[in-house]
């Protein structure tokens, strides 16, 4: 929640990334083959480097095989399950993701909780783990976290989200500390931590078309990384609280669309009490990324994982509380139509579409002491940059593209203190887009303005005292397509902005069309050009309104505006009354006669 407005901000454009890997001892193997994870640069991404989870890797890599293998009886559960002491000795299956294979982690156990078992890597004892950091993460896990002293985070998530599953018969949760092989490269993004679906499931697993065989470790257990990340710290124990909402996500989905099982689970971070803050900030440098389109690989990941938690917190603070989210967790449907389905159980009669085109402009003005309060969030600050903006006229851009429920922000200032700016919007009518536009009084918002779309995705606005009262003006398009659910559909879109400061007048003048004698065409010549918004023309017919302020059509580049008016047979010229307004105010107006009489 903030009360000041967007500053100028300049994007850093990344050209291009060094991929370097760690040499790591390596150990025993079993390899198996899936393809390699794409790596991509998205322009505009910042190069801030963070956390990211590995358990989208599954996800993308497995998908298929989990969901299959799920719906199969597996071998039967274990009756009792085997009793643990400290000091335990045991070997757990693993992935390096960087080469895709698996491997095997030599861990002892170091400590039994309430609801845990803690294993360490045998490698990284002393290392970069101690007593101290398996204190300090039972703790967390058993007993406290900084949302509540007297619960940690297993009591936190399984009283809103419910139980996790139970493979191995014991009601603890196993916990490895390892150092987690990755692509990551000396300041580069690198996993923290994952839950793997694999060990949901008994024996071996086969890759359908390859046979390559894929171990399971037939636990409920989380993997956390101590290499670079401090096992021992709160953002480790942010981490933890992420992976254990994936752990019991996939007892009620087990193939929930990764980017509403990857908001879930950031949201399971902030109920126990956990900031994002290193994700919420690539998101504000990269806001035009698609919601519901995840990318695969590393490298661009942060500022999506940023994008789906505030998606959540924002369901959170305005669509029914912690109560709506759990719905979400617990709904089979995927997607889209999981939360669909979650806010119609919570009584919310708001659509994904609804609710997106409102979200899109709280993520840009965070105030929720504006209008009603939709336009911002009482748990975070937000500033985002933007690509582009505008200080001198006309403007005219092509070809800006963006992925289904991805949205721009354009901001455009006054070049002199006196004027009315004209925006026109253009997209290639492939997809549904919702366009808002905001006006400022210097960086306090006004309004925010619907910009109705017509044929072929076209619009206009027209903002008065551009330059007095009002000191910028946003335009903020997003495409919002709603049976498009995978979000990979792209479109395209052209706008264009004129500000208007010298007084326009008007040659206005009727004719009958040669052709068809019952077609008059009403015409507006204005003395220079006003940008994207046309005049508009009301018609009455004895005092009766047969058009309203409908907008003219444009012609020669706006040049000239015309409208044409056909009459029926029982309807006289001499009866009807034309009226041209632009700005408001009246510039022509006359009756159907030919110019001449």
């Amino acid at each position: 929640m903030r009360k000041w407005g967007n500053g100028a901000f300049i994007s850093s454009w990344v050209h291009g990334f060094i991929q370097a890997m760690w040499n790591r001892k390596s150990v025993s193997r079993f390899t198996f083959h899936v393809s390699r994870i794409t790596l991509y640069v998205l322009l505009g991404v910042s190069t801030a480097y963070g956390w990211i989870d590995g358990t989208p890797y599954f996800y993308e890599h497995f998908g298929p095989i989990l969901k299959e293998a799920s719906e199969v009886p597996s071998a039967p559960a274990q009756l009792h399950a085997p009793q643990l002491t400290l000091g335990d000795r045991r070997d757990f299956f693993s992935v390096n993701f960087n080469t895709h294979e698996q491997y095997i982690v030599q861990a002892t156990l170091r400590a039994i909780g309430e609801f845990c078992y803690i294993f360490v890597e045998d490698s990284q004892w002393l290392r970069t783990v101690n007593e101290q950091t398996v204190r300090s993460v039972r703790r967390a896990f058993d007993e406290a976290t900084p949302a509540d002293s007297n619960r940690g985070i297993y009591e936190i998530e399984t009283e809103l989200f419910g139980a996790p599953p139970d493979i191995d018969g014991d009601k603890r949760i196993y916990l490895l500390l390892l150092d987690i092989r990755d692509e990551a490269t000396r300041g580069s993004n690198f996993v923290a931590g994952f839950f793997s679906p694999v060990n949901q499931h008994r024996g071996i697993l086969r890759h359908p078309g390859l046979g390559i065989p894929v171990r399971s470790n037939e636990l409920d257990m989380l993997y956390l990384d101590t290499d670079p990340l401090n096992a021992g710290s709160e953002k480790a124990f942010g981490v933890l609280a992420h992976e254990f909402e994936h752990l019991i996500h996939w007892r009620h989905d087990v193939d929930e669309a990764i980017w509403v099982n990857e908001g879930c689970a950031e949201y399971a971070m902030f109920i126990c009490g956990y900031r994002v803050r290193s994700h919420i900030s690539s998101f504000q440098q990269n806001p035009r990324i698609s919601l519901i389109d995840w990318p695969q690989g590393t490298h661009s990941q942060l500022a999506h994982y940023g994008a789906v938690y505030l998606w959540m917190l924002y369901l959170h603070e305005h669509y029914g509380g912690s109560q709506t989210i759990a719905a979400i967790v617990k709904d089979r449907a995927n997607g889209i139509s999981g939360i669909n389905n979650a806010l119609r159980s919570r009584g919310v009669e708001a659509a994904f579409p609804v609710i997106y085109a409102d979200w899109k402009v709280a993520n840009y003005l965070d105030d929720t002491e504006f209008a009603d309060g939709r336009y911002g969030y009482q748990n975070e600050q937000l500033r985002l940059r933007h690509r582009r903006e505008h200080r001198s006229y006309p403007v005219s851009v092509e070809n800006n593209v963006l992925a289904s429920y991805a949205s721009d922000y354009i901001p455009f200032y006054p070049s002199a203190r006196n004027g009315s700016l004209s925006l026109a919007f253009e997209s290639d009518d492939l997809l549904p887009y919702d366009v808002k536009v905001i006006e400022f009084q210097g960086e306090q918002p006004m309004t925010v303005h619907d910009m109705s779309l017509i044929e072929m995705g076209k619009g206009s606005l027209l903002i008065l005292d551009f330059g007095q009262e009002v000191g910028k003006v946003t335009l903020i398009p997003s495409v919002q397509p709603e049976h498009d659910l995978s979000g990979h559909n792209i479109s395209s879109y052209t706008y264009g902005a004129q500000q208007i400061i010298a007084k326009v007048e008007f040659n206005a003048t009727v004719l009958p069309n040669p052709v068809h004698p019952r077609y008059w065409d009403i015409i507006a010549i204005p003395n220079h050009s006003i940008g994207g918004s046309p005049p508009q023309i009301t018609v009455e017919q004895n005092a009766d309104r047969m058009i309203s302020a409908t907008p003219m059509k444009v012609v020669q580049d706006g040049a000239i505006y015309t409208y044409s008016l056909y009459l029926s047979p029982e309807v006289t010229p001499e009866s009807v009354r034309w009226e041209i307004f632009f700005l408001g105010e009246s510039v022509g107006s006359g009756e159907l006669k030919k110019h001449n009489e």
